[in-house]
C-alpha cells in the first residue's frame, strides 16, 4: 500500500490581482522534483493583497496574523514536507513585527515536528522569484534541472 506523500507551501498571503496559477504551477513543479504526490497551500497572513506594500497596511494589526495559525496548524498535520515560499521582502511598519513573529511561531512548530523543510537555495523565495534565483546560480540549465538543483532541505538560518 502506498502512501500519498503532501507538501505544504507555506506562502506570505492569498493573491488579489491574480488567479496565482503560476505560482500554483511552480509549486506543483517542485512537489514533483522532491517526490511529493499532492500540494496544499497556506499563508503567513489570510488576507488577499497585490503585493508587500499592501500587506504592510492590512497587516498592521496582530488579529488576522494569529487568526491564520489555525489554518497552518491543521495543514502542518497533514503534511510531509513544507516548502517556505513566502519571499524575502517583508512588510513595513508595524505588519513587518507581526509577520516576523509569525514566522518565528511558525519555525517554533516546524522544529517540534518530522517534517521535512525545502527552501529554494536556502532562503524562503516566493515562486515568483525562483527563475531569477536559479538564471544566475545555475546559468545554462533549463528551469526544472535548475530547480531541482536549488531546492535545499532543512531550516533556513535564522
Amino acid at each position: 500500500m502506498s502512501s500519498v506523500r503532501r507538501l505544504l507551501a507555506v506562502l506570505a498571503n492569498p493573491p488579489l490581482a491574480t488567479s496565482g496559477q503560476r505560482t500554483l504551477n511552480r509549486v506543483s513543479l517542485a512537489a514533483r522534483l522532491i517526490g511529493c504526490d499532492d500540494v496544499v497551500v497556506g499563508n503567513l497572513f489570510p488576507i488577499a493583497s497585490k503585493d508587500v506594500t499592501a500587506l504592510g497596511t492590512l497587516g498592521a494589526d496582530s488579529d488576522q496574523w494569529l487568526a491564520a495559525r489555525d489554518g497552518l496548524l491543521r495543514l502542518l498535520l497533514g503534511a510531509d514536507d513544507v516548502l517556505l515560499g513566502w519571499g524575502r521582502a517583508e512588510p513595513a511598519g508595524a505588519a513587518r513585527i507581526h509577520h516576523r513573529s509569525q514566522i518565528q511561531w511558525l519555525m517554533t512548530e516546524l522544529e517540534s515536528r518530522s517534517l521535512q523543510v525545502w527552501t529554494v537555495g536556502g532562503e524562503p523565495r516566493h515562486p515568483s522569484r525562483w527563475q531569477r534565483h536559479t538564471c544566475r546560480a545555475y546559468p545554462g540549465r533549463p528551469f526544472g534541472s535548475a530547480l531541482a538543483a536549488a531546492l535545499l532541505a532543512g531550516l533556513p538560518a535564522r
